[in-house]
């Protein structure tokens, strides 16, 4: 059996436990280049079905049938590709995953992108989603971070304990969950190096703690991205104020910024002395009105005419 397999992926690498299981379950060579050229139809390389060679012990049919459900649940060519373990998935196993996140609130398009958890135990995801649950996640929260589904419970737990001891209430650690899914370390590293730069009295390095637990969302970005995006603002001489403004990074800030340049200053109309003009006044614009860089471009596309209305000397909020 196991010649016929290096017969049709030559030099590529294929894993003892593929061939043990070939070996166990495939009678004849027949079926197994009846599986691979299904497999080569759906779009699967000779290197990508070298990494899931088990796949040829299957029956060609199953293996069919497979793609067509995983298809019919709006997965492209491509992703089921990059997922081609679930090609060797029982049919039953799959359906009853999609059933579970479906209930969740999960659509079509959600449960294609996170393609992976069709092919996870069924306990796992149960297990998980009553985790997540109990510590106080709706439904709608976990459908939006699905890839929790799909952590170590374990890992959760911990981090749960982690920022529970940080001093972040639950309502708080539901409404950043995807901070359940990182790496403990990186959380603790993310809190001490963070509490340093936040600080407001430099002889109190705690005293950024309550910005950090404040806008915990921003334990999940790392010290280089933070401390760029406080000198962003030092730069232009514009506060953060509360924190929620250091979430995002400076590239996004810069396009905002060109943005309000653009299309409320006309900056490309103005000559060097009154572009430099603009640029302050842009400051003073954003100083006034911190918002504007937490808006999207489409949103402040569709609050345009209101910025330049309220542009002139405007310390109210838009």
């Amino acid at each position: 059996m196991t010649s016929v397999l290096e017969e049709l992926l030559k030099e590529h690498q294929i894993s003892d436990f593929s061939r043990k299981w070939v070996k166990e379950w495939v009678k004849d060579d027949d079926s197994i280049r009846a599986a691979y050229a299904v497999l080569k139809k759906i779009g699967l390389t000779d290197s990508k079905i070298a990494t899931q060679a088990q796949l040829l012990g299957m029956h060609p049919d199953s293996i069919d049938r497979n793609y067509q459900y995983l298809s019919k649940l709006g997965l492209s060519d491509t992703k089921i590709v990059s997922q081609a373990q679930l090609l060797g998935m029982h049919p039953d196993t799959i359906k009853k995953n999609y059933q579970r996140l479906s209930k969740l609130g999960l659509s079509d398009s959600k449960i294609a992108s996170q393609a992976h958890l069709l092919g996870r135990e069924p306990d796992t995801i149960e297990r998980n989603y009553q985790r997540l649950s109990k510590l106080g996640l709706s439904d709608s929260k976990i459908a939006s971070q699905a890839q929790l589904l799909d952590r170590d419970p374990d890992k959760i737990e911990r981090n749960y304990q982690r920022l529970s001891r940080l001093g972040l209430s639950d309502s708080k650690i539901a409404s950043q969950a995807q901070l359940l899914g990182m790496h403990p370390d990186t959380i603790e590293r993310n809190y001490q190096n963070h509490i340093g730069l936040l600080r407001e009295n430099y002889k109190d390095r705690n005293s950024g703690r309550d910005i950090l637990l404040q806008q915990a969302q921003l334990l999940g970005i790392s010290s280089d991205t933070l401390e760029a995006n406080m000198q962003w603002f030092a730069d232009r001489n514009i506060s953060y104020g509360d924190g929620l403004l250091l979430g995002t990074k400076p590239q996004t800030k810069r396009k905002k910024l060109a943005w309000i340049l653009r299309e409320i200053f006309d900056y490309r109309e103005l000559n060097q002395e009154e572009k430099n003009q603009a640029i302050q006044s842009s400051y003073g614009l954003i100083r006034d009105n911190p918002q504007l860089l937490i808006y999207s471009i489409n949103t402040l596309e569709k609050k345009r005419d209101q910025i330049r209305k309220k542009m002139a000397h405007s310390k109210r909020p838009l």
